[in-house]
């Protein structure tokens, strides 16, 4: 059912926007022969999300049985994977939809497949999800930290995680291996090494900030 829909919609994104499946640009004769007996009504991903999915989503609850849980993913599954064989382009709230999903229902092997196979597509708010999943799902976090680190602009969001919870001295070294050393707070760093309570800790934050302060003073001499 899903690919028939799919087919629709996917015939309407190249008669109106064609670059919105990335695909080169074809004549309007080639487009309009392709979806010359597509059906009056189109049903988008925005229309399956909002009257469909979220609603089976809402009644997979802790009452729900195990089958019907199951089954409430397989929906969604199932439509994600029309989706990539229309090669049409997935909508973000779709993916958050999966992943609370599966982690809701427990199904932490699948999340791992979907990330792992990037059947889920990297960004930030995904990542942030994952975050805030951790309560839920701890592993939910190193994921996170994962997917941030396959994105290319994503270094301040890693460090800000990194202190988050307390691994100052990961995150110092992740900003010294990106060559960005001249750019690392000492403000912040400091503040959370002084939370920590760990005089150690905080004689080595505080020994990298002066001895970073020597060599600009040095180099400047």
């Amino acid at each position: 059912m899903f690919d028939r829909l799919n087919f629709a919609y996917r015939n309407s994104l190249l008669a109106n926007v064609p670059s919105q499946l990335g695909l080169p640009m074809v004549s309007t004769e080639a487009v309009l022969n392709e979806v010359e007996f597509s059906p009056k009504v189109i049903i988008d991903q925005s229309d399956m999300y909002l009257n469909v999915l979220t609603v089976l989503a809402d009644k997979m609850n802790t009452k729900d049985s195990t089958k019907s849980k199951k089954f409430v993913i397989w929906v969604q599954l199932e439509y994600i994977r029309s989706l990539i064989d229309h090669h049409i382009p997935i909508q973000h709230y779709l993916h958050e939809l999966i992943i609370n999903s599966l982690v809701l229902n427990k199904s932490y092997y699948q999340l791992h497949q979907l990330l792992q196979y990037y059947v889920v597509s990297d960004s930030k708010p995904l990542a942030c999800l994952l975050l805030s999943l951790e309560n839920l799902y701890p592993a939910a976090h190193q994921l996170a930290v994962d997917m941030l680190a396959r994105l290319s602009d994503a270094n301040e969001e890693i460090t800000e995680v990194l202190l988050s919870k307390h691994q100052i001295l990961p995150a110092l070294r992740y900003n010294l291996n990106l060559g960005i050393k001249d750019q690392i707070s000492e403000r912040k760093f400091l503040e959370v090494a002084n939370t920590t309570k760990d005089l150690r800790l905080i004689h080595s934050v505080t020994a990298f900030f002066e001895n970073r302060t020597q060599n600009v003073n040095g180099s400047l001499m």
